[in-house]
């Protein structure tokens, strides 16, 4: 009987791989967690918009901000 030989990823890549999804995941909930943060106080203060707008702009800056900062140590390390 004759084997089929397989590709295998290599190890270096499939790294690569699990942290800009890991990235991409902690962009998301970044941007929820500022969001819902931001409901939460505009449900204390009956302030309806107000804070709600705010924290979903806090956390998408945030979560861009952490993104830059793994995405520029990743491209430190490639170089």
């Amino acid at each position: 009987m004759k084997r089929i030989k397989r590709y295998r990823v290599p190890r270096k890549l499939l790294s690569r791989i699990s942290r800009i999804s890991a990235l991409s995941f902690v962009l998301v909930i970044m941007t929820f967690l500022g969001l819902y943060a931001g409901l939460y106080i505009d449900k204390i203060t009956n302030m309806a918009p107000n804070f709600t707008l705010l924290g979903l702009v806090i956390g998408i800056v945030l979560g861009f901000r952490g993104f830059l900062h793994e995405a520029m140590i990743e491209r430190r390390g490639e170089s």
